[in-house]
């Protein structure tokens, strides 16, 4: 088994998924290669470095390597995670600045809104190169992609592309462990299940794990409860949906006209948000104190939130189990009131066949009349890259919900396609 990390110097991801492979037992005898892979031979240099400490603590077999040359690494490779992006946080603010600017007020401008739509289109970019090499070089490899926007891309890896791919995001694991805060439970003590489309998923059941007992009634008095700013939006849309979503304004306000109203109108990383001397979690060195022993490394040894891992050893092993989401198109209708061609994000059943997306309750229509439009923002946004259009852009840019002004919208088009063209294939009319 050969599993190729593609943007292995993030000390966030990167840090993350060498743990969780090089502490996974439930690989057996099978023998395991790790292969990191980035364009910045600084980071790269210091994850492997990190790895081999990692490696040497838990006296794991697995053989790891590290490399720049991305069609070397992924030569036999059964395996790819990819989680890639060019300077995350300078163009992450043009994508909430200049929307804003002409007065279409975002909540984030990452996975929804106007932001979203040249945010995907970056890492579509890059990521179509990637799945060039993958179809070459090892078309068999289960790719799992952890970049956002995770609908948007993964909607283009699926239509583009002939690779075999899965969506993942630790979302619905923030909302478990935000629910079991509110209960003052263990993690292990709550079940919930739920669905809709990444970073705007609902719950529609939470219940006791050994009981089955109904949870919800004491979840919504809770939430009642919580007054906390960042908590808002979210309560406000339990009480209105009867259904929770992502515990932070951050997520759902993103795919929402009022989102704005809830982060009062500030990018959550920006200097108005943050003091002046602050920098971004990006910018600060985790990995070295730890290569130094300042940290102990065992204080990290633990399996973190991310599920690819468990879902290879689940697969390798024949081991039926259920995990909470998975990203997916919805072909099957796993969520029947939903378009059939757009990404849903559904609990998954994963055995020794593979990964198999579970179906859920049709959603209530006021929150699929939003996530319909959202899909439709999906498929345009991978037909406009397709097509290299201009106009499919303006399509896609004003279906959003805080979009209201069509020549403003063609020109932030303009803008913004020339601002980071460095990173974009050129647009025709």
């Amino acid at each position: 088994m050969k599993i190729v990390i593609i943007g292995a110097g993030s000390q966030i991801f990167g840090r993350r998924s060498i743990i969780d492979i090089l502490l996974e037992k439930n690989f057996g005898k099978t023998p395991v290669e790790l292969v990191l892979v980035d364009i910045n031979a600084q980071k790269l240099e210091l994850m492997y470095k990190f790895s081999r400490v990692v490696a040497d603590a838990v006296k794991t077999q697995v053989k790891i390597s590290a490399t720049m040359d991305r069609a070397q690494a992924l030569i036999g490779a059964t395996h790819v995670f990819i989680a890639v992006s060019y300077h995350r946080y300078e163009l992450w603010e043009q994508d909430f600045r200049l929307p804003y600017s002409y007065g279409f007020k975002q909540a984030y401008g990452e996975n929804g809104g106007p932001g979203a739509l040249f945010h995907a289109l970056r890492n579509i970019h890059i990521i179509m190169g990637i799945c060039s090499d993958i179809e070459r070089l090892c078309p068999g490899a289960l790719v799992f992609n952890f970049s956002n926007p995770e609908s948007r891309v993964l909607l283009a890896i699926n239509t583009l592309t002939d690779i075999n791919a899965i969506g993942l995001c630790h979302g619905q694991h923030d909302a478990l462990q935000a629910v079991c805060g509110m209960l003052d439970r263990p993690l292990e003590s709550v079940t919930m299940r739920g669905g809709g489309i990444n970073h705007f998923f609902w719950i529609q059941s939470i219940l006791d794990s050994k009981s089955g007992k109904d949870l919800y009634p004491l979840v919504k008095q809770k939430s009642a409860e919580n007054t906390s700013p960042e908590f808002a939006l979210t309560r406000d849309l339990l009480r209105i949906y009867g259904m929770l979503t992502y515990p932070d304004n951050t997520h759902a306000g993103e795919f929402m006209s009022c989102g704005y109203t809830y982060m009062q109108g500030k990018w959550k990383h920006g200097l108005e948000s943050r003091s002046i001397s602050a920098v971004h979690k990006s910018e600060i060195d985790t990995i070295t104190p730890y290569l130094s022993g300042t940290i102990p490394i065992e204080s990290i040894l633990v399996a973190s939130r991310e599920i690819a891992v468990p879902i290879i050893a689940a697969m390798l092993n024949d081991t039926p189990t259920e995990f909470p989401s998975g990203n997916f198109i919805n072909t099957g209708l796993f969520i029947p009131n939903l378009n059939p061609d757009g990404v849903v994000e559904v609990p998954i059943l994963v055995d020794g066949k593979g990964i198999h997306p579970q179906p859920i309750a049709a959603l209530p229509e006021g929150v699929a009349s939003m996530c319909r439009t959202q899909m439709s923002i999906q498929k345009l946004t991978v037909l406009a890259y397709k097509e290299r259009s201009k106009n499919l852009l303006l399509q896609a840019l004003l279906l959003e919900p805080t979009v209201d002004d069509i020549p403003k919208a063609e020109a932030l088009i303009d803008d913004m396609l020339e601002l980071q063209k460095e990173y974009l294939p050129e647009f025709h009319i």
